[in-house]
């Protein structure tokens, strides 16, 4: 006996009852997007007295002045995805994940914490955000540099801005090689690190972040606390940033070269010296303010970076200040002129100091497109002091340098 076959009408009811049936057996599946950004930038750099030493180490070798191709004149060329999910509830699922890359080369990435290279070496965190605020795990950037940026009239541009200068206390230090992003004083990026974000609350928004020490509990470990407020046109900064054996790799590397290459005795070498990654080497204490009405932006910054431990590399310092004030105008609408001066103190060693004058002309094709022009004027009083006006691109210390930079960038 045949099985009825349904057929017509029926048949169409009977499978939209059982697809309905189907899918209301299945979860409830949230919506969620994910975004690519990231940014195009190039130019033209002219300047005097390039380094011809090791990384950010500072000597007095140098090249005369030259013109080169050079990526980053506002801002590293980078390319990043972001993803959300809505969890329900008011809660989110996130990811960012964003690296560097180098439009003179084509090459990608950057340093991390171990001096090994990461593609994602600026955003690789995951996240949830809700009504409790935000948390993220994975490497990012750092509240410490958010809060930097926040109140610098120039905005922590990759030429002549507070991240220069930051650059130049770290070179300063004669800890710091460059080749990773655990820096002397203060930092960037963050390896292994977990941030929570607290809700916004009357207009001030503060981030706590710990960096774990990659399995060596409190040594490489990192702190920070940064509290950002906004309310018009104001805006104020503060940071608090901690943590240990941020010189420990570079003395290793320093001492083993010393050591014609032997890791072990180079290791024994810079520990017997009382270089360790567990001494508390880096603190760094920011406060700024900015306003802006009309036109017009005027703010400053006071940073102070210590060593705690008090353990340098020869000839390097353990104590610096800098202070820096800026200025902006908007003649008309597509049309940024910026201006700062920054000022770095080395309270080590009596007379050593640098200076650093920038003006930056930037004009907006669209919004996502600007021409810019800046320029800059350093001077470097002391053998440990090399501050550069240009990102990524160290300079002789104890020499004046003069820069200028033409380019373009596209944001997308």
């Amino acid at each position: 006996m045949k099985a009825k076959q349904w057929s017509g009408p029926l048949a169409l009811t009977t499978a939209t009852a059982l697809s309905a049936l189907c899918l209301s057996a299945m979860p409830a599946w949230a919506q969620s997007s994910v975004t690519i950004t990231g940014a195009m930038d190039m130019g033209l750099l002219n300047m005097s007295n390039y380094s011809r030493g090791t990384g950010y180490l500072p000597t007095s070798a140098h090249d005369t002045t030259d013109t080169r191709a050079k990526d980053g004149g506002l801002g590293a060329s980078n390319i990043g995805f972001k993803g959300v999910e809505d969890l329900g509830g008011g809660m989110k699922a996130t990811f960012h994940l964003h690296g560097n890359l180098n439009l003179a080369n084509g090459t990608a990435g950057g340093p991390n914490s171990s001096a090994t290279t990461s593609f994602f070496n600026q955003m690789s965190t995951v996240g949830l955000s809700g009504s409790f605020g935000e948390i993220k795990l994975g490497r990012q950037f750092s509240p410490a540099a958010w809060a930097m940026m926040h109140t610098d009239v120039r905005g922590m541009r990759y030429f002549g801005s507070t991240l220069t200068a930051l650059v130049s206390m770290n070179a300063a230090s004669k800890s710091w090689i460059g080749n990773n992003s655990n820096v002397a004083f203060g930092t960037i990026y963050d390896d292994n690190t977990l941030v929570y974000t607290a809700p916004v609350w009357n207009n001030l928004k503060l981030d706590f972040a710990y960096s774990f020490g990659e399995g060596r509990g409190k040594g490489n470990s990192q702190q920070s606390v940064t509290a950002l407020y906004t309310n018009g046109g104001l805006k104020l900064s503060a940071l608090y940033y901690n943590g240990y054996g941020n010189n420990y790799g570079t003395a290793v590397a320093l001492h083993t070269a010393a050591a014609g290459g032997n890791a072990a005795a180079g290791t024994r070498a810079a520990e017997a010296a009382g270089f360790s990654p567990t001494a508390n080497t880096n603190r760094l204490y920011a406060a700024g303010a900015l306003y802006s009405t009309g036109a017009w932006t005027v703010g400053g910054q006071y940073y102070a970076a210590r060593n705690p431990s008090h353990v340098v590399m020869p000839g390097g310092s353990d104590s610096l200040d800098m202070l820096n004030f800026g200025l902006g105008w908007k003649p008309m609408p597509q049309l940024n002129l910026l201006a700062g001066y920054y000022y770095v103190r080395d309270n080590k060693n009596d007379g050593h100091k640098a200076t650093q004058f920038v003006m930056g002309a930037e004009y907006l094709l669209s919004r996502r497109t600007w021409l810019y022009l800046q320029g800059a004027y350093v001077t470097n009083k002391g053998d440990n002091m090399a501050m550069s006006p240009m990102y990524a691109t160290p300079v002789a210390a104890d020499r004046n340098v003069r820069a200028y930079m033409a380019g373009v960038r596209h944001t997308f």
